[in-house]
């Protein structure tokens, strides 16, 4: 998995790694259980470390590669700032 951010005009990488790096959904699961959870919560399982840290960008882009199969999913979306009005 990796995705890049348009920062400024340059892509540049943002993260990157396996999914085998993030943790197991079973995992998650069982550190939490024990506060008991709702029924209906969702939990989302995390993410990748960021190169360069955390920043805003004008557009980020991710891809899923399957390298046995040598196929790829991508995507990408830009972001519109709104005006502070407060």
């Amino acid at each position: 998995m990796r995705s890049h951010a348009v920062i400024e005009g340059k892509r540049v990488l943002y993260q990157e790694g396996s999914v085998a790096a993030m943790r197991h959904p079973q995992d998650l699961l069982a550190r939490y259980s024990k506060a008991g959870l709702a029924e209906g919560t969702l939990m989302f399982c995390g993410t990748l470390a960021v190169h360069g840290g955390i920043r805003p960008a004008a557009r980020f882009e991710f891809e899923l590669e399957d390298p046995v199969n040598g196929r790829t999913i991508q995507h990408g979306y830009d972001i519109v700032s709104l005006p502070n009005l407060g």
